[in-house]
């Protein structure tokens, strides 16, 4: 972490902070125009952090830029998430899967939920879509 850094830098793309309320967050957007404001972190619905970021680069530009430099198809991917910040990313890929844990938005329009990461959950998402086998015997 940097405290009392520059905050204009051409070697980072994001920068996050602790939210003391979500005020923090309103006023980031208000006093930074020209980034991209975003939330995450929390228990369900509740942002405990915010970042700003730099506009036109999110989940799906990684996924994008990821795929072409490992020659893949979207066909292939699988992503998973757990807050509304997810959901562009879950509809994007071609299985989108969301964590118990998160918000029931996400929940609603994943193609599949599986179980916390806590109890599991990304092994018995693979384990259902055939990528791995149930060596574990937990599903």
């Amino acid at each position: 972490m940097i405290y009392g850094g520059e905050l204009y830098r051409d070697d980072c793309n994001k920068v996050s902070f602790i939210l003391n309320s979500y005020q923090d967050h309103w006023d980031s957007i208000k006093e930074f125009p020209d980034l991209k404001p975003g939330t995450w972190g929390g228990a369900d619905e509740i942002a405990l952090f915010g970042d700003l970021g730099v506009k036109g680069i999110d989940k799906v530009h990684a996924i994008d830029e990821l795929l072409k430099y490992l020659g893949a198809s979207l066909e292939d991917t699988f992503t998973f998430g757990d807050a509304k910040v997810d959901i562009p990313m879950l509809e994007y890929c071609n299985d989108g899967v969301a964590v118990n844990s998160g918000g029931d938005e996400i929940k609603a329009m994943a193609d599949y939920v599986t179980d916390d990461v806590a109890k599991d959950g990304i092994y018995k998402a693979f384990v259902h879509f055939g990528l791995i086998d149930d060596v574990l015997n937990l599903c």
